[in-house]
């Protein structure tokens, strides 16, 4: 996979030799993080066919540079489909491409087709029934999540000139340039095309496709099988292989044979500059390929040690509500470099080529490892790991191992020592979150409140709650039990604790951050006593405490907070410390810090 820059976003091609080529425009927001890797492999699939292919990020979306909220948006969306058809033939000389659109993508795909000789076949996949539809469905979204968090948050915590959609901020404009879009009439308006339609919901009759206009014998038409269960959340969710299996199979059709001529070099570094960052998208390693962005200050060279963030959960390198990407360029504008990641198995990088224990896997901080190396081959010399959940577990083990990092923050840490008990905490997980896709699959979508539930799923839902909390509470006791059961801890010795003292005590720095309420608190206690007052008394160890946010800091203001804490412990950023956020309570406990000898103890 070579990663290109073009037209202020950055994609990943995919390599091939065929002359026929594809694009794919993905989704948005939260149904982006949850299908990237799906797309992902949907890209694996055409390569393997022979047609090269190109991911990218929308203007203002992912690592993209720009704003979700700025003026212009789907216009820009729309001419970025059509900047990356340039880039495809332009660096693997094919001569057209076949044009899929996924969800957000799919509204606009047949836009960006219009007017354009080059495009050879159209795919469709779960495109909204409409513009209108789609908007009341982030509506709805937004209502559930965002809509809870914001009543009891900050004041910057609403966003007054449209509205946050999980964190992901869409103007009034763009929600009003969105009801207007479909794609029924796009297609409609197009010469003939071969199409693939592969439909959320009831399939769609050849009619259909054209608002009853045309007749479309030459469609594909295929229903999207567990559509619900890919888009409830990036870490839970299941790709659907019978949906692989149908584009890999409609694709081997459109194949063109041959080899594309004149094709340009793919050799040398490719930036996107933004006002105060430079950002290079980079593969790390190759096998397994380990793709990522490295971003540096762009007026001189970085003053302190760089971050690196890792994964939470499953969600890709952006971060949630694109958290990790803004995170790099505050740090930036700080004098902070940073590279952020896809450990293999995630997001855009390859599996990892054997059994692996789904995130919590210990070999995986010889990955780590790996980014660390690159790191040091860049020039920098020690790292600060940055993880949130199961990224705070590999960033620990990895600091524990590796005396190359400086500074550890840990975000909402669910385990510090795997055992089995948390295995069936992750599968009990996994389960609430699929039935409760399964019960919103259920939903029907109403003018007014965009999607009501009916009487008997908010029951069976509240029932699932219920359930949910007293196996949480069954397995809480499990996880305690189970660790004092440890060796160590019959010995009267506890490890976690134990770890951490070493870790300090090499002079690392600990930043732990924890949301009010979450669950991260009762595995803190668990392991350094009631209030982690163990933990605090680490010297060495800091605490950051952030009211009214997530586990997976949702709200705006939370993650700005921890950007800001980042900057701050490094004394302070070079633009005058523009990254505090305002109206904010954050509670910081201190511990002494000594020095102590970097030995190993």
């Amino acid at each position: 996979m070579k990663p290109v820059v073009f037209a202020d976003t950055i994609g990943w091609l995919n390599g091939a030799k065929g002359r026929r080529g594809v694009v794919i425009a993905g989704a948005h927001g939260h149904e982006d993080l949850c299908s990237r890797r799906f797309l992902k492999l949907l890209s694996d699939k055409a390569a393997a066919a022979g047609l090269p292919v190109l991911l990218f990020d929308y203007p203002g979306c992912g690592n993209a540079a720009g704003d979700h909220s700025a003026p212009g948006r789907v216009m820009a969306w729309t001419a970025s489909i059509g900047a990356a058809i340039d880039r495809l033939k332009r660096d693997c000389g094919v001569e057209d491409v076949v044009l899929a659109g996924f969800r957000l993508g799919a509204l606009l795909a047949p836009l960006a087709a219009a007017g354009r000789d080059d495009v050879a076949g159209l795919a469709l996949l779960a495109p909204p029934s409409s513009g209108k539809t789609y908007v009341r469905e982030i509506t709805a979204m937004s209502r559930v999540i965002d809509g809870s968090l914001a009543k009891s948050a900050a004041s910057d915590a609403t966003f007054a000139q449209g509205r946050d959609a999980v964190g992901f901020r869409l103007s009034h404009e763009t929600l009003a340039d969105l009801s207007r879009l479909d794609w029924r009439r796009a297609v409609a308006a197009l010469p003939p095309l071969p199409m693939l339609l592969i439909a959320n919901g009831k399939p769609l009759a050849g009619s259909d496709i054209r608002d009853g206009q045309t007749s479309f014998e030459g469609a594909t038409i295929a229903e999207f099988k567990d559509y619900h269960l890919l888009m409830c959340d990036p870490t839970a969710n299941r790709i659907p292989a019978d949906v692989v299996d149908c584009w890999a199979d409609w694709l081997s059709d459109r194949a063109v044979a041959g080899v594309a001529q004149g094709v340009a070099s793919l050799t040398g570094r490719e930036l996107l500059e933004g006002s105060h960052y430079t950002e290079e998208p980079v593969v790390i390693r190759q096998a397994p390929l380990i793709c990522g962005v490295l971003t540096r200050p762009r007026d001189s060279h970085a003053a302190a040690d760089p971050v690196i963030f890792l994964n939470s959960g499953g969600v890709p390198h952006v971060g949630w509500a694109r958290g990790t990407v803004e995170a790099a360029r505050e740090l930036a504008a700080a004098g902070v470099a940073s590279l952020r990641i896809d450990l293999p198995g995630l997001g855009l990088s390859d599996d990892p080529g054997s059994n692996r224990l789904f995130l919590y896997d210990s070999r995986t901080r010889f990955d780590v490892g790996a980014a660390i190396d690159w790191m040091q081959r860049a020039g920098f010399a020690k790292v600060e790991l940055v993880g949130t959940c199961s990224g705070a577990f590999q960033a620990f083990h990895t600091a524990r191992a590796d005396r190359r990092v400086r500074a550890l923050t840990m975000i909402n840490p669910l385990c510090f020592a795997w055992n089995s008990s948390y295995a069936l905490e992750l599968t009990a997980w996994k389960a609430y979150e699929t039935s409760k896709a399964n019960l919103g699959s259920q939903q029907q979508i109403g003018p007014a409140e965009g999607s009501a539930m009916t009487t008997k799923s908010a029951w069976k839902l509240s029932v699932s709650g219920s359930a949910r909390r007293l196996v949480r509470r069954g397995l809480e006791a499990v996880k305690s039990t189970l660790s004092a059961m440890h060796p160590s801890a019959l010995l009267g010795r506890n490890r976690v604790e134990r770890w951490m003292r070493e870790l300090c005590s090499r002079g690392v720095r600990v930043l732990m951050v924890t949301s009010d309420g979450d669950l991260s608190l009762q595995e803190i206690a668990r392991h350094f006593g009631q209030d982690g007052k163990r933990l605090t008394s680490i010297p060495g160890v800091t605490r950051l405490t952030l009211p009214n946010a997530d586990h997976s800091l949702t709200p705006r203001h939370a993650r700005r907070a921890v950007v800001a804490r980042l900057i701050d412990h490094r004394g302070g950023g070079r633009r005058g410390g523009s990254s505090r956020p305002d109206a904010v309570r954050v509670t910081v406990q201190h511990a002494e810090v000594k020095p102590k000898s970097m030995a190993l103890s």
